[in-house]
């Protein structure tokens, strides 16, 4: 089953600003084993939502583009990891090694369909 960990952003990230590099270090440090687990698929971090664009369809087939950034700093994603593993539960397991990295960044942790 492959899973997607949603790493969500927070206010300075969205400022622009770098990440803490200890918790950067201790993230990758985390990645790192992934790999050396064989789980990880594709991690990567995301550019703020100034960068980004949404797409909406406020009239159905009338699609709407609106240039980020985005007011709700909760509903953002910082990063995103892909992993395959056997299940949810060792899913959430590696969710837990970035709560270690990062204590104050939530993780939403969605199976991947197919």
């Amino acid at each position: 089953m492959r899973y997607m960990l949603l790493h969500k952003t927070n206010d300075s990230l969205e400022a622009g600003n770098p990440p803490d590099p200890e918790i950067l270090e201790r993230a990758d440090a985390v990645l790192e084993e992934m790999r050396q687990a064989g789980v990880l698929v594709l991690g990567e971090g995301l550019m703020p939502s100034s960068r980004g664009a949404r797409v909406t369809f406020p009239v159905p087939g009338q699609p709407r583009v609106i240039d980020g950034p985005f007011a709700e700093t909760k509903e953002l994603v910082a990063g995103v990891s892909i992993i395959r593993v056997d299940s949810k539960e060792e899913a959430v397991q590696w969710a837990l090694r970035f709560a270690e990295a990062d204590p104050n960044t939530p993780i939403d942790i969605l199976e991947i369909a197919g």
